[in-house]
């Protein structure tokens, strides 16, 4: 489906691109050091589902015509936004006490994994990289296959590889859980600096210009 050369194009591409922090391996990793390996992996999962809900609506041409429109991009933008700064709002007011093993404040893994598609779905930032940056890798001869099935392919390679990336770096932190358990002080700096990350998040997409 994908030439050698594509392949060996893309792949240094996307992993400098997965390499750069930004909301979502910052979110991958609080949930590993405050909630465990398992949540880790689980909102890196849903980040790379997220990615490749993006990469499908591009290659239906949705993406496009969601861009194409002044009131779309709006509500994309004021959606994703707002979302972006509720989740930095509810790490920042959780404290000390979103640690794993007080069990009742944590966050069940189908939230979590819903909470890491939607801040990638709703996040106009994302659609619009999606857009400028996959079709760059698209080769239209006639011994290509389907622009359709290269976006795909592609969107599939830059999903896997977060997944793996930031599941990776969410394990690591689920390593030193317990001794955030035992150290609440350290816990509540980390979910107060994850909070104001993504508040900072959502406040950078509401100011975004569709130029950008």
């Amino acid at each position: 489906m994908l030439t050698l050369e594509q392949t060996l194009l893309y792949l240094p591409a996307v992993a400098i691109i997965i390499a750069v922090p930004g909301p979502d391996m910052l979110m991958s990793l609080s949930r590993g050091l405050t909630q465990g390996r398992a949540a880790g992996i689980t909102h890196a999962l849903g980040a790379g589902l997220g990615i490749m809900a993006h990469a499908l609506l591009a290659a239906f041409g949705i993406s496009a015509l969601l861009m194409a429109s002044e009131a779309a991009f709006w509500a994309m933008k004021l959606l994703g936004g707002a979302y972006l700064i509720y989740l930095g709002i509810q790490a920042w007011r959780s404290g000390a006490s979103l640690a794993a093993t007080t069990g009742t404040a944590a966050a069940p893994l189908q939230t979590i994994l819903m909470r890491g598609l939607l801040s990638n779905l709703l996040n106009p930032k994302v659609a619009l990289f999606v857009l400028a940056f996959i079709p760059q890798f698209v080769r239209l001869s006639v011994q290509s296959s389907s622009a359709f099935a290269q976006i795909l392919a592609l969107g599939a390679i830059f999903s896997v590889l977060t997944i793996l990336a930031y599941g990776t770096l969410g394990a690591a932190a689920g390593a030193v859980n317990g001794f955030l358990a035992q150290h609440p002080r350290y816990l509540r700096g980390i979910n107060r600096g994850s909070g104001g990350l993504f508040i900072a998040s959502g406040a950078t997409i509401l100011l975004l210009d569709r130029r950008h």
